[in-house]
């Protein structure tokens, strides 16, 4: 196995799943609390008093790395499935249920969970102004590496390096982390035309796993042709003039094989959001809405982490090199400590210090909606990531389009998204009484793909107390008849 110092650790980065919102439920009037992470002011249009989420998972995954052919998501389940091997015959054009790999020049891996624990939002009148006022919980996990330069496609087709590759440059980036939030939104210039919401979240973030891999310069990689008594298949792989910065800290314990709980970093975060609405005051629903959010700003300070950096130290032997191909690596610690000395022949030497710091996700949600007919919406949203930090996790860029049919006990609608600006995805969401289902990339969770390489899953339960409706609304608006 190449053994490759600077890919070896993405991997550590990128094995968790991640996340992208609902958008099409996060539109819906009734979507309450779980929509505040997405826009803090749309709380404030729920027309209930009362929102409690109890839980909610957002699973999101796409890559142009590796495939599993010919499957579905459902499909998996009790499928074996086998390893890509050209050699043998076994790839992923030719046969279903085969791990295998698009083998770009370039590649991009992005991965997200969302999970929201229980949270809630109720509606206040303070000094006879309607506030909306809520907390949430969530557990959100994000990994990506984007247009990584694909030198494990040699390995991958199972044909011979290139005598002479330059590596280009590269970063990696996943953290694992807590977030309690506050969320707040009300009326602004209550002189306008037009109803305006403000809506802000206040968060604390708790950062319990990290890793952010960057390589500065190009790496140049030198291939030889392996000795006579170790496999022909495999060449003698050298890395040199190389400068690798490598940061992380993890829950995991390599003695007892077990994942420790416990916050290792903390810091804060801030949403912000602005929406405008053309709305008849007698009227329930409103007729176009213009919301604006910048979402994740802050970072995560984890001043315990480690820290090493790799700056043209000797020439590394990585692979068919003894000294590492028969090692068993139980942690990222001890896989640095070796390549620290095949560096520089001290295995503290690329030890350079503890703290680093990972930034949040900084997007941008640009969203408009317009009512066609009673109940029913269609809506329209670009998020576009801008990450304020050089070491920052970053999240898919987005642009979406779905129509919603919106009531009270009952809610679906059908979407079409564009994520990265290039992979189209359709789906949409299901919501009635208490449950929510929904995904933007539905074809994946039923249908056999020819490479399946991206998936999108939404639930959630809530619950709404002291059920609000039309006809209770209407009673306790003033009258404007003479009296």
């Amino acid at each position: 196995m190449l053994k490759l110092f600077c890919l070896g650790l993405i991997v550590f980065c990128i094995v968790k799943i991640t996340a992208q919102n609902n958008f099409t439920f996060t539109n819906d009037s009734y979507s309450g609390i779980n929509s505040a992470i997405f826009s803090p002011t749309q709380p404030f249009l729920n027309p209930n008093p009362w929102d409690v989420n109890l839980v909610s998972a957002d699973l999101f995954l796409q890559n142009d790395y590796a495939y599993i052919s010919k499957q579905s998501l459902l499909g998996l389940a009790g499928t074996p499935i086998q390893l890509a091997n050209p050699n043998r015959g076994i790839t992923g054009e030719t046969q279903p249920s085969v791990f295998d790999f698009y083998n770009k020049e370039n590649a991009s891996l992005m991965f997200n969970t969302d999970i929201m624990g229980p949270s809630f939002s109720m509606t206040a009148d303070i000094k006879d102004k309607k506030y909306v006022l809520g907390l949430f919980s969530r557990l959100r996990s994000q990994a990506s590496v984007l247009d990584l330069d694909n030198y494990l496609r040699f390995g991958n087709e199972m044909i011979k390096q290139p005598e002479f590759y330059e590596m280009e440059p590269f970063s990696s980036i996943a953290m694992n982390w807590n977030e309690i939030g506050f969320n707040a939104a009300t009326t602004i210039f209550p002189t306008s035309d037009k109803q305006w919401i403000f809506g802000l979240n206040l968060k604390y973030e708790m950062g319990l796993d990290a890793a952010n891999i960057i390589s500065h310069q190009n790496i140049k990689l030198t291939a030889t042709e392996p000795a006579i008594w170790d496999n022909p298949d495999l060449m003698n792989i050298y890395a040199s003039d190389y400068n690798v910065s490598v940061n992380y800290i993890t829950n995991y314990n390599s003695e007892t094989k077990r994942y420790d709980y416990k916050q290792n970093g903390s810091g804060l975060g801030l949403d912000l959001g602005i929406t405008m609405i053309d709305k008849n005051p007698r009227e329930d629903e409103y007729q176009t809405k213009f919301s604006f959010n910048i979402l994740d700003l802050g970072y995560v300070n984890f001043k315990h982490g480690l820290n090493h950096s790799f700056v043209n130290g000797n020439t590394i032997w990585l692979q068919n090199n003894p000294n590492l191909e028969d090692q068993e690596f139980e942690s990222p610690e001890q896989y640095l400590k070796l390549l620290s000395k095949e560096a520089y022949g001290d295995e503290n030497k690329s030890f350079v210090g503890n703290g680093f710091k990972i930034g949040l996700p900084t997007s941008i949600n640009l969203n408009y909606s317009q009512r066609i007919k009673e109940n029913h919406f269609v809506n329209f949203n670009w998020i576009q990531r801008v990450p304020l930090f050089e070491n920052s996790v970053k999240r898919n860029n987005i642009l979406n389009a779905n129509y919603s049919v919106q009531k009270a006990a009952i809610g679906y609608g059908v979407s079409t998204t564009l994520s990265e600006y290039k992979s189209l995805q359709f789906g949409g969401y299901f919501r009635i009484g208490p449950l929510i289902l929904g995904s933007e990339n539905t074809f994946p969770l039923l249908l056999k793909q020819k490479h399946l390489h991206a998936a999108n899953f939404y639930i959630a339960i809530k619950l709404y107390p002291f059920w609000d409706n039309e006809l209770k609304r209407h009673r306790r608006q003033d009258c404007d008849c003479e009296k």
